[in-house]
């Protein structure tokens, strides 16, 4: 690995591999922790898939038995290297103001998960749980259910949808099920 300027006068990291095909996981694998992690940060790679480049195309030697990715490192608040426009934060979407971290955490998930929780507390036959603990878990279930329409992340329609599905948790949270 080594730092080389692109035909712009860019600087970019060049990865080189002297036999087989770098993959993604070996290239993410070298940036986390080849000399002591002196490599971690943020990187975009160009990818050619033009064209030009179907079996093999004009940019591969004959018979080269290595590979050789170049990519550009990306600094919060800099320039993008591609588009020369200022690049987003890491930290969360700069339109919508969610945190890339959670954006697999979508309400149906949450919502899913909370169900589970509830339903595994009103199953539980632990000797501790009584009537109104169990009560509890439903009504919590069904509070967050509200809450999450009244912010508008589920619909009303949603919302009746998922209370018909736990009808049978009620009557078993109360002893009749």
């Amino acid at each position: 690995m080594s730092w080389v300027y692109d035909y712009k006068e860019r600087l970019a990291l060049q990865i080189e591999k002297k036999r087989g095909k770098l993959t993604l996981d070996e290239i993410e694998d070298l940036l986390r922790y080849e000399d002591g992690q002196k490599w971690c940060g943020h990187y975009a790679i160009l990818l050619n898939c033009s064209e030009a480049t179907v079996d093999g195309g004009l940019y591969l030697e004959e018979g080269q038995k290595g590979d050789v990715v170049v990519l550009y490192q990306i600094e919060e608040g800099e320039t993008c290297p591609v588009c020369g426009k200022y690049t987003p934060p890491f930290e969360y979407c700069p339109n919508c103001g969610t945190a890339w971290k959670d954006m697999d955490q979508n309400v149906e998930k949450l919502i899913a998960a909370m169900r589970a929780e509830a339903e595994r507390a009103i199953r539980s036959e632990n000797d501790n749980q009584t009537r109104d603990g169990r009560l509890a878990w439903y009504w919590s279930y069904i509070g967050a259910l509200d809450m999450a329409q009244q912010l508008g992340t589920i619909t009303d329609k949603r919302r009746q949808e998922l209370y018909k599905e736990v009808e049978d948790l009620k009557k078993l949270a109360n002893g009749k099920g």
